[in-house]
């Protein structure tokens, strides 16, 4: 496997994921609420679901999903709810102080932060799509061997990871502003309301 090979792919994993989304919003946020330490926890969540999401597409499913309307409407509705829900919690919801939240021994417990995680990724079956998509165009003869799709595999979770720390890292450091009552009140805010209209999104789109 060459260099070059390794160095497109890995850019256009880079691009494709870094792209602000729900889950990348999600680990902002949990950065900002709990600090990078506990926000690991929301990484491994979302490589745990994108790692099921690339062998679903290894094994072939990918057609299936685009075949078989009804379980493709059923994951995108069930997705859909979930972060309607996730919305309207932090809508909703009394706006916590940073403060010990951002503490290691403090805030969320990092189970509940891994399942956020891994049901806001796992919940958008048009990763599938995408996988099976991209994944054949790496395939210069046309067939796919184990150690390519190690290597593939390998590298969408290695930047899976990486991207999601870098927002976690991001809201961190910008945990300072989140201490300011009125400020943190209005990001919670903003983003349940994001949160809201990605899973709307994420219901109406009939693409």
């Amino acid at each position: 496997m060459s260099g070059s090979f390794l160095a497109v792919f890995l850019t256009t994993m880079v691009i494709a994921t870094i792209t602000p989304g729900p889950s990348m919003l999600l680990a902002l946020n949990h950065g900002i609420s709990f600090g990078w330490r506990r926000s690991l926890a929301t990484a491994w969540g979302n490589v745990v679901a994108t790692a099921l999401q690339c062998l679903v597409s290894f094994a072939g499913l990918g057609f299936i999903l685009a075949q078989a309307a009804w379980v493709f409407t059923a994951i995108r509705w069930a997705g859909a709810a979930y972060l309607v829900y996730l919305g309207c919690r932090l809508l909703f919801g009394p706006v916590e102080a940073i403060g010990a939240a951002a503490g290691e021994e403090g805030g969320a417990p990092r189970r509940s932060l891994f399942r956020e995680a891994f049901f806001v990724t796992a919940g958008n079956p048009k990763a599938v799509l995408f996988f099976s998509s991209l994944f054949p165009q790496f395939f210069a003869d046309g067939q796919l061997t184990t150690g390519k799709a190690a290597v593939m595999l390998g590298s969408t979770l290695l930047t899976t990871f990486s991207c999601m720390m870098l927002y976690a890292s991001a809201g961190h450091r910008i945990q300072g502003l989140f201490r300011r009552p009125r400020f943190r009140t209005v990001f919670q805010r903003g983003v349940g309301a994001t949160l809201v209209g990605f899973g709307a999104g994420l219901a109406w789109d009939r693409r």
